[in-house]
């Protein structure tokens, strides 16, 4: 016998509320779970290049060997510096460079190189050639490692693969971009025993103009203990130098604290 149409509706909405209340399978827990929950953040390319420098850790041919050229000197190895579509590579001889475009996100299109041309002793000489090997057309792109402490590694067309870790740039480090300033080392060394430090450089401030005289009067010299970031002194040179300054505040204390990055030698002579 057939239950009347109204006594069957608590019936109907019991199964219901048992069914909801029953519990729910692996499958239909993660059934439409975002995948974004669980995927890792990865930086964006352009923007990360620019904000580190990348120093090369190994560099492998195809065949997984050593491209052992590219390592010339183990204390000053090859580093790449990204900025305003120009990639700038340094470690060996010369100076080379080279624009550049990231082409449909991951690869790395790169134009004409450009070099100094300083003559070359073995085996800095090969560490050039290798460089202009490895560097030309395109190279597949991808950042690995943490965020904050990135890992580059770039895939060559002839699938030599060279891995790079990164170091903020100055710019990403103090906040900005830096002020140019040109500073006069003194072929002399730091003296005064506060100053004894391995980099201390003895120096005083130039002001030019925009036509690139000397204007004003030069600054006192003093002792700059942490030196200047990317130089070495020369005995028995004195140098002008164009170097970029960034200020921060220590964490100490209210008082900016002054860093100085090389840029250029400007001006350079022998002291007797």
């Amino acid at each position: 016998m057939s239950l009347p149409r109204l006594a069957r509706l608590p019936l109907v909405a019991a199964a219901l509320f048992v069914a909801a209340c029953a519990p729910k399978s692996p499958t239909d827990a993660t059934v439409g779970a975002p995948e974004s929950a669980t995927a890792p953040v990865v930086p964006e390319l352009g923007p990360t290049l620019v904000a580190y420098r990348w120093r090369l850790e190994s560099a492998v041919d195809a065949s997984g060997q050593s491209i052992a050229a590219l390592f010339p000197d183990p204390a000053n190895p090859l580093g790449l510096d990204f900025n305003d579509g120009q990639v700038g590579v340094s470690g060996g001889c010369n100076r080379i460079g080279a624009g550049y475009q990231l082409v449909e996100g991951s690869t790395l299109q790169l134009g004409p190189s450009r070099s100094t041309m300083m003559a070359c002793l073995p085996p800095l000489d090969a560490a050039d050639k290798a460089i202009s090997a490895v560097f030309a057309g395109a190279l597949q792109a991808q950042l690995e490692g943490e965020p904050g402490t990135p890992a580059l590694r770039l895939t060559a067309a002839d699938g030599s693969i060279l891995q790079f870790t990164g170091t903020p740039t100055p710019e990403t480090q103090f906040g900005g971009p830096g002020a140019r300033a040109f500073l006069e080392v003194s072929a002399e060394p730091c003296h005064l025993q506060s100053e004894a430090s391995p980099g201390c450089l003895r120096v005083r401030e130039l002001q030019f103009d925009e036509q690139g005289l000397p204007s004003g009067e030069p600054g006192e010299w003093h002792g700059l203990p942490a030196g200047i970031e990317g130089y070495t002194r020369t005995p028995g040179q004195q140098q002008v130098v164009r170097v970029k300054r960034f200020e921060s505040r220590e964490a100490t204390g209210n008082e900016p604290a002054e860093h100085f990055v090389f840029d250029m030698v400007v001006e350079s002579r022998t002291v007797q």
